[in-house]
């Protein structure tokens, strides 16, 4: 790998530091991309523009908790994928 990386950043005369951040850089652009295509539908689903707004409806009675629970999880758990996956990003040099 290291020999593939020394031949890359030769070849693009870069150096192999900056080419391992751009890479994981465009790495993590990618993921969150995944992840906001994934929240997109599922806010569209529910015609929402959060997790706030889906606990809202909850709480009024327009839909059922029991009905949207494993949505409600997993847009959780990508919120927060995000989060960390942006925090990744902005500490990559």
């Amino acid at each position: 790998m290291s020999t593939m990386l020394h031949k890359l950043s030769k070849e693009m005369g870069i150096k192999e530091s900056e080419l391992v951040s751009q890479s994981v850089k465009a790495y993590i652009r990618s993921e969150l991309g995944k992840i906001e295509s994934q929240l997109y539908l599922l806010y569209h689903k529910y015609k929402i523009k959060s997790i706030q707004e889906l606990e809202h409806a909850i709480k009024k009675g327009e839909v059922v908790e029991s009905d949207v629970l494993d949505d409600l999880t997993k847009i959780d758990y990508l919120e927060s994928e995000k989060i960390k996956m942006m925090n990744f990003f902005r500490d990559v040099r």
